[in-house]
């Protein structure tokens, strides 16, 4: 059971009111009796027997506990009622039988439920046992003391209800409906008229004429960008700026909200102050926070209808041409645009990743229904693209408060921003920036961190509409290399990647980025110069800006009495009211390569050595760019990630691979073992994904050629892509690898599934080679175990709990693994489904069978829902070739014949169904098989008519069992269980009896698959009459009965000694079931416990964990067969010594018909002796004396067939009981073989499981 099953409640948990244990309460009168129900006859209240359970399964019933009280069970609960002091639900679990060590051995069904219905449940935390230093300790104590203060207990108000958490200005309407209704109106208004107001068509713009810079650019790629952070960063007007200033649509749409927002707020204000102060008080908010939720509603209401359409109306022009341009940029690659990449390729890639979560979280921008939202978006994505993931950002911000400008270089910012925007394609980026910008009105979006964002943001737009023809033209040259590489044009990627000769210095594209250069300005590195050398003197602080649009609205706002302040007394502004300072803009730095620190206001920047010295090389060398370098060229990466060797390898080009591998000096060993998408796949990964066995032996000869330390080559092997896979993941692509690689492959590498190579290889169900691959996969896995052994399926397990006998879909491998692995065969996943469970839920009747016959696969294991495999088989067609194996499985009779009950189950009509398999062996080997399908009623019918057609004869009887419908919501399947066992046992006893053996009632009985209960009712009785004259007319009465008597008396005496002997022994074996299993239990409770110890090494709680499972009972244990089989002994024993009272019952009678006789005799001869002899008496006399010779003549002929009787049951008795003997002999001596070989089968497997726990620990 899982560590909250209901005995880990009762030891772990106490009664709040009373404080009491719940360990000591279960022991009291009341408690037990508390739990307790009274059925009488074995059915539920509210049903008759027979009954349909349809119509009774979903009603609730009552039920009286023995000390009378009433509880309620519906479905699978079970409630408290009359009687108890609380109220308390519990949910039925499972059900088991128990039975107590006392001689009648009567039946108790146990339900467990998930809590007790006397008391409430008070869970006892274990406290984990660490470690602590003693300051550690007074912290703890200091901090507990602090939070009892009585001090800080009285300044808390009684019942003070818990404040709403509300987040938007509808969850606040939500929560006040006064409100609500009260501003619903004029909601409606505002809204109404905002959307009239801009729904009229607007006058096309007259477009404006192209910029100078869109005409013809020369401007190469790295000067570009340093003049877009220098001019930035210093005010510099060197780039002509873009037209972000309101036009009067625009101006007049912002003056509309801005009048909406406002109404809105005057609304709220007006609204009823009881309302009010309850806002104040049941809520965190204060006045400028409704304020802002106000401000978004109404933004969030008018987005979608007027408001940024008709923005983006606006801005279409501006918008279009920015994106044509964005769409000539994508082929980018990120080393092209300035940004400092440390850690060679391993970090160019951590670095896509970040841009990679940036972009993601950037889409979300066109999706955003308020400036306020484009905001946070935008926040959010620039502090991912500072810290590296939305959660450290979110953390940073929460916990730190750390201003976005002191997380990263400006520069770095800027450029890993423009990276985001091309690649995101979001549309309206023009757009978007003036509505962050000018719609927003009560916060401040031109200072802080706000306004460092935006500014970034609007830096990163001026650059993209202004100067970014470089990044146009290196994105060309990309794709023209990239495409080359794809189709397999050689000459291209020669010519673009292979200088033309020793002599010559630059490649095709260095020619060209150098001729676009040669007309540009001197005069432009001059002041280029100046500006740099102004820049690292320091600048002066520029004239204070005038407040924007924004600020002085938001002034005005406030003076007329827009400000929420009087609405919420508990907000109070601080004394004396601080100076008001006139915002300033944030200004973003922009240096090339790094900042130094960066105020509040202005950012200072200074270059690097390494960019001063490169921009000198550039200017020497004629402006040659170094970001179009050949070497950088060929490294480029596209946005997935992909290398012109990945390309190569995806476009399955063989040519084109083996040309690049030839340029060292470009692809070193290091570059190809580093190489490596987005995704983490590597090169090999790629290769054998792509199933070209060519490209793959090709990159493979050349990394086993180059690579010269082995550990070098396991490593790579064995890095993992970002799904944790590594090479022998993928292996299945490409068996033929195994004989190659297969000795070096990290056979027991997990992936984020937990699956291991071998585990991937054994799921490749459709692959023509899957037997051969998988056994070589096999051979290998065990071959690199440091041990040697047999290949251990503990480290082959996913995180789901499957083994590889879950996923194995060949006979032969599962075969293979039960015979030489080490292998628990009975272990569950999550979903509690053995291996054979999913063999049979899926149809898999192959390895059904072969699991089936293991003798250590547990038949009757369940899973969450206490179904068995039989029970969850796919169909009727699965079920029956599961029941046939169950009855190849039974030994065959001395009949020559295999009959036995294979299954049990439920029927709607509330009661229970057995199948009666009987399988003869025919001489080719095969087996006849016949099924019938048999109630409990007819098992009763049977016995019944057999006695009545034999009563002689010793018959067991195992009809005193208990319903499995008392709870006919929750009917027990361990009696369902309980109940074929014993009718199975009674069976075998009835086919291996001395005369029933070959009755034709019971040959019938499970050769026959429909019966007439009536016909053969009536036959029975017929046949009981025959008998009876039979026994009168062939057997000689016995007079003298003290030789039957003397036999009889010790033959029971000897029997009563042997059914005393064997029902002890049952008691016993029960009693070391019980044992068991709390043993097993107690175990698991124990694990639970040491899993709270943090000092002890996870191995060593894994180790016990596997310990613990060697400790489970299973219904089909091998005690449990051996107590089944007592029973049955038990059961005939009781059986022979009814049978045996018999003849002494005939013996009484025979004495009392001996006594009538002689009474009615000896009356004869008193009236002969005193009767006068007078004629009037003659008639009387004689008719008297005709009547007591009448009688005494019935009295002989009862006496003669008691005689008879007695010695038909002496004889049939006698023989019966040399029979039984035999028998009894016969099944002790096949009772305790299968009891040792379940024991030796049972405990190797406990052995092994022990040996895998020791592994466990040595391997820590």
């Amino acid at each position: 059971m899982p560590p909250h099953s209901p005995p880990y409640v009762l030891l772990h948990s106490r009664d709040r009111e009373t404080g009491t244990h719940f360990s000591d309460l279960s022991g009291t009168e009341d408690f037990l009796a508390s739990h307790v129900l009274r059925v009488t006859g074995g059915v539920p209240p509210g049903m008759k027997e027979g009954g349909n359970a349809r119509e009774n399964k979903g009603k609730a019933k009552q039920y009286l506990t023995i000390n009378a009280r009433t509880v309620v069970i519906k479905d699978s609960f079970v409630y408290s009622n009359k009687g108890f002091k609380s109220l308390n639900q519990a949910q039925l679990l499972t059900d088991t039988i128990f039975y107590p060590d006392v001689s009648d051995n009567q039946q108790w069904i146990v339900y467990y439920i998930s809590r007790p219905l006397v008391g409430t449940v008070d869970p006892i935390n274990i406290i984990p046992a660490t470690l602590t230093s003693r300051v550690e300790r007074e912290k703890v104590e200091s901090e507990k003391t602090e939070v009892a203060s009585p001090a800080e207990s009285s300044n808390t108000p009684i019942g003070n209800p818990h404040r709403k958490d509300v987040k938007s200005f509808t969850d606040l309407l939500n929560e006040f409906p006064m409100i609500a209704r009260s501003m619903q109106g004029g909601l409606e208004k505002i809204f109404k008229d905002f959307t009239d107001r801009f729904e009229k068509p607007m006058l096309k713009k007259t477009s404006r004429p192209p910029s100078v810079r869109s005409q013809g650019s020369s401007t190469s790629l790295e000067n570009s960008l340093a003049t877009l952070k220098s001019s930035v960063s210093s005010g510099s007007s060197t780039l002509r700026e873009t037209n972000f200033s309101l036009d009067p649509e625009e101006d007049e749409m912002r003056t509309a909200l801005e009048e909406a927002v406002t109404t809105a707020i005057d609304s709220f204000q007006g609204v009823d102050k009881q309302q009010l102060s309850m806002v104040a008080s049941t809520t965190n908010l204060s006045g400028p926070a409704v304020e802002r939720l106000i401000e978004r509603y109404i933004a969030e209401q008018l987005h979608e209808r007027a408001l940024f359409p008709r923005l983006c109306y606006l801005k279409r022009e501006d918008d279009s041409e920015l994106e044509s341009r964005v769409r000539r940029m994508t082929d980018i690659d990120i080393a092209q645009v300035g940004i400092p990449i440390e850690g060679g390729r391993t970090g160019k890639r951590k670095l896509a990743l970040r841009l990679d979560d940036a972009v993601a979280n950037f889409k979300k921008q066109g999706v955003a229904s308020s400036p306020q939202e484009m905001i946070e978006t935008l926040l959010a994505t620039e502090k991912i693209i500072a810290t590296g993931s939305a959660e450290k950002a979110k953390d940073d911000n929460e916990n730190e408060k750390q201003a976005l400008a002191m997380t990263m270089n400006a520069d770095t910012l800027v450029s890993m921003l423009l990276i985001v925007v091309i690649r995101s394609g979001v549309r309206h980026l023009n757009a978007r920036l003036s509505y962050m910008k000018h719609f927003v009105f009560i916060d401040e979006v031109e200072t802080g961190e706000t306004g460092y964002a935006i500014s970034t943001f609007e830096a990163v737009l001026t650059y993209l509409a202004n100067d970014s023809d470089p990044l146009r033209r290196a994105s060309r040259h990309n794709n023209q290399l990239w495409y080359a590489a794809k189709e397999g044009n050689l000459s291209k990627l020669q010519s673009l990647l292979e200088p033309y000769g020793h002599h010559e210095e630059h490649s095709p594209i260095e020619e060209e980025s150098m001729a676009s250069r040669q007309g540009q300005d001197s005069t432009a590195v001059s002041e280029s110069e100046v500006d740099d050398s102004a820049s690292l003197k320091g600048s002066s602080p520029r004239s204070e800006r005038p407040h924007s649009r924004a600020s002085s609205h938001g002034a005005d706002f406030a003076a007329v009495g827009g400000s929420l302040e009087h609405v919420f007394p508990f907000t109070k502004p601080p004394t004396p009211p601080p100076e008001s300072e006139r915002p300033r803009k944030k200004r973003v730095s922009m240096a090339a390569v790094r900042s130094g620190s960066i105020s509040s206001t202005y950012s200072s920047r200074s270059h690097s050595r390494r960019a001063s010295s490169a921009s000198v090389a550039s200017n020497a060398s004629g402006g040659v760019s170094a970001d179009t370098s050949v070497e950088t060229l060929a490294q480029t990466q596209n946005i997935q990630g992909d290398s012109l060797l990945m390309m190569a390898i995806d476009s399955s080009k063989h040519s084109v691979l083996q040309y690049l591998l030839t340029l060292e000096e470009h692809y070193p060993i290091d570059f190809v073992l580093d190489d490596c998408n987005t995704e983490g796949t590597t090169l090999l990964c790629a290769a054998i994904q792509s199933e070209r066995r060519d490209i793959t032996f090709l990159l493979l000869e050349h990394i086993l050629k180059n690579v010269k330390s082995a550990k070098k080559l396991q490593d790579y092997l064995a890095r993992q892509d970002s799904k944790g896979r590594c090479a022998a993941h993928y292996v299945f692509s490409q068996p033929e690898l195994l004989d190659r690689i297969g000795e070096v492959l990290p056979w027991r590498l997990r992936d984020k599934n937990g699956q291991t190579p071998l585990f991937a290889l054994c799921r490749s169900y459709d692959h023509q080679h899957y037997h051969a691959m998988v056994s070589k996969a096999l051979a290998l896995a065990a071959g690199i175990q440091p041990d040697k052994g047999p290949l251990h399926l503990d480290d082959h397990v996913d995180n789901k709990g499957n083994t590889l006998l879950h996923i194995v879909n060949d006979p032969s491998i599962t075969t293979r693994i039960l015979q030489h692995a080490d292998a628990d065969v009975n272990a569950a996943n999550d979903k509690r489904f053995t291996p054979l469970m999913v063999a049979t839920k899926y149809g898999k009747m192959d390895l059904a069978r072969t699991l089936f016959s293991d003798p250590r696969v547990e038949l009757q294991a369940r899973d969450m829902r206490g179904l068995t495999a039989i029970e969850l088989a796919k169909d009727d067609e699965i079920r029956n070739k599961i029941d046939d194996m169950v009855l190849l499985s039974r030994p065959v009779g001395e009949d020559g014949r295999i009959t036995t009950v294979v299954r049990s189950f439920f029927v709607e009509d509330a009661t229970v169904r057995l199948i009666l398999k009987s399988g003869q062996p025919n001489p080719d080997g095969t087996v006849t098989v016949t099924t019938s399908r048999r109630s409990l009623t007819d098992f009763e019918n049977l016995a019944k008519w057999l006695s009545m057609e034999q009563p002689a004869s010793w018959l067991p009887t195992h009809f005193n069992m208990a319903s499995p419908f008392m709870i006919p919501s929750k009917p027990s399947r361990t009696v369902l269980r309980d109940i074929q066992l014993r009718l199975d046992n009674f069976l075998r006893n009835l086919l291996a009896h001395a005369t029933f053996s070959t009755h034709e009632l019971v040959w019938e009985f499970f050769l026959v698959p429909d019966i007439d209960p009536a016909m053969l009712a009536e036959r029975s009785k017929h046949k009981a009459e025959v008998r009876v004259e039979k026994v009168r007319d062939e057997y000689e009465p016995i007079s003298d009965t003290t030789e039957v008597e003397i036999f009889v008396s010790h033959a029971h005496e000897q029997v009563r000694k042997l059914s005393n002997m064997t029902r002890a022994l049952t008691r016993r074996v029960n009693r070391q079931r019980q044992v068991s299993s709390d043993l097993s239990e107690l175990s698991r409770f124990a694990s639970a416990a040491l899993s709270t110890l943090t000092f002890l090494p996870p191995k060593h709680k894994t180790a016990f964990e596997r310990y613990t499972k060697t400790l489970a009972v299973t219904e089909s244990s091998p005690v449990t067969a051996f107590y089944y089989a007592l029973h049955s002994i038990g059961s005939s024993s009781t059986a022979l010594l009814v049978a045996l009272n018999r003849p002494t019952h005939l013996i009484g009678s025979m004495d009392s018909a001996k006594r009538t006789l002689e009474r009615t005799l000896g009356s004869l001869q008193r009236q002969s002796r005193w009767t006068p002899n007078i004629g009037f008496f003659d008639e009387t006399r004689k008719a008297i004396a005709e009547e007591a010779q009448e009688k005494a003549e019935k009295t002989r002929r009862e006496l003669d067939t008691l005689g008879s009787e007695l010695r038909y049951t002496q004889q049939t008795v006698a023989a019966e009981m040399a029979g039984w003997q035999e028998q009894h002999v016969r099944e002790g001596r096949r009772v305790l073989k299968e009891l040792a070989k379940g024991m030796v089968i049972r405990e190797r497997d406990r052995l092994d499981g022990m040996k895998r726990a020791l592994r466990e620990l040595q391997m820590s």
